[in-house]
């Protein structure tokens, strides 16, 4: 059985609480986003790495990542295909995104969370899914 633990420390940006979390080299899955702030229309870069020694699977082409805003709930709008995907230990893939939802619009200022993780039983030495997540911050217009 496999046990992570984090301490998660909460800081304030531009008015938002985020929980800032930092990967660490033990946990399985990472998912870590090239800059914690952007501007809007900046392109979001996040990486997701298998640091585990077990390939992992998951159900779509986008390694199964949410991206939410954390106070309002409204979601990126990401279109992966429903392909099952594998990340081989050590193996990492960037996905970007253009900050627009699923009506193509511009999503609201504000802290996002991305998040992803793998089905139940996917990974042989547990049953739980292994999962990760990361937040950062789109500014509003000055």
């Amino acid at each position: 059985m496999v046990l992570l633990v984090a301490a998660i420390p909460t800081i304030i940006i531009f008015g938002y609480q985020i929980y800032h979390t930092h990967a660490q080299n033990n946990s399985i899955l990472q998912i870590t986003t090239d800059k914690k702030t952007y501007q809007p229309g900046q392109t979001v870069a996040m990486t997701i790495k298998n640091n585990g020694n077990h390939p992992l699977v998951f159900s779509d082409s986008l390694l199964g990542l949410i991206i939410q805003n954390t106070k309002t709930g409204q979601k990126a709008g990401l279109l992966g295909s429903q392909v099952m995907s594998e990340l081989k230990p050590n193996e990492s893939k960037t996905i970007q995104w253009d900050q627009k939802d699923i009506d193509g619009k511009q999503v609201q200022p504000g802290a996002y969370n991305a998040r992803t993780s793998t089905p139940a039983s996917n990974y042989s030495s547990s049953a739980q899914p292994v999962a990760a997540g990361t937040t950062f911050v789109i500014q509003g217009n000055p």
